[in-house]
């Protein structure tokens, strides 16, 4: 039947997050309203619509800010290990390299210890990254002299890239703090929220479909123009799920990596014997 075609071929909704779902319905009440109300079905939901929308609004903001936590987490880790990598490695160049002044390998040597010990460390999970953080920021003060002496392109110095790191450290903290202070029951009626109100949009939108099948004289587009924002929405979900997760894969197998190169990289610039040398092939016999 020509009516079953068009339910199959309708999107359906799952992803839409509050933030989409907010704005969604701000946009349907507002600019598409007269779409919205020229049929009977859609005049029926707008009282639905409108209570959904309200009881949205007054969650908290941490919830319905636009990217869920785990994504806002994510970026922010990236701009923090980003930075502490960055001081790892340049500490590590100081290190390595031949006849740097011993004063400024010990002052390289702190700033190692107290901000970057190990790479692995950038493995840790948000909520250690932003204790360390938290218990780091003073050491800016203490090190600053330290730092200073580490130049770094643009005419900063190393400081500038610490200060970076705790800061980030200090914003996941912020993320975390946010959401903590957030109570399981207002959590619960968050869920129950949005799973209930992208059920009444498939509804609505089923509804709408079925009555169009009756109602010769409703346009043709009538779908298009109630929906296609939310149909934008939940595209750009879709698309922002899939690259999160590869490039969730991507830094994982990236991290691996640099954390086994660190591992395996001689310590202090004492490069281990290279290979031919006497040391590298054991025992030599010189007598022929």
């Amino acid at each position: 039947m020509p009516g079953s075609c068009i339910l199959r071929s309708m999107r359906h909704y799952s992803i839409l997050n509050l933030h989409d779902l907010i704005l969604g319905l701000s946009n349907l009440l507002t600019q598409r309203h007269t779409a919205l109300t020229m049929s009977m079905v859609g005049k029926g939901y707008e009282h639905i619509l409108v209570s959904q929308h309200k009881a949205i609004g007054e969650l908290p903001q941490a919830l319905t800010s636009g990217k869920p936590l785990s994504e806002e987490l994510s970026v922010k880790d990236n701009y923090h290990d980003g930075f502490g990598k960055g001081i790892w490695y340049m500490t590590e160049s100081y290190m390595c390299v031949p006849g740097v002044d011993e004063s400024v390998k010990a002052a390289v040597r702190r700033i190692r210890a107290t901000f970057i010990p190990e790479l692995d460390q950038l493995r840790d999970s948000y909520a250690d990254e932003a204790t360390a953080a938290v218990q780091r920021k003073p050491e800016l003060v203490t090190l600053e002299a330290d730092l200073k002496l580490i130049p770094v392109a643009l005419g900063g110095t190393l400081l500038d890239w610490a200060t970076s790191f705790v800061g980030a450290g200090e914003d996941l903290f912020t993320l975390l703090n946010s959401r903590a202070d957030i109570d399981a029951k207002t959590r619960k009626r968050a869920t129950l929220l949005r799973s209930e109100t992208v059920g009444i949009l498939n509804e609505l939108r089923a509804g709408i479909a079925r009555e169009q099948r009756h109602t010769p004289e409703l346009p043709k587009d009538l779908d298009a123009q109630i929906f296609a924002f939310f149909d934008l929405q939940e595209q750009e979900r879709e698309a922002a799920n899939r690259a999160a997760k590869a490039a969730a894969k991507a830094k994982e197998a990236k991290d691996a990596k640099e954390a086994k190169d660190a591992k395996d990289a001689p310590k202090d610039g004492k490069d281990a014997p290279k290979e031919g040398t006497p040391d590298s092939a054991g025992p030599t016999d010189d007598t022929g």
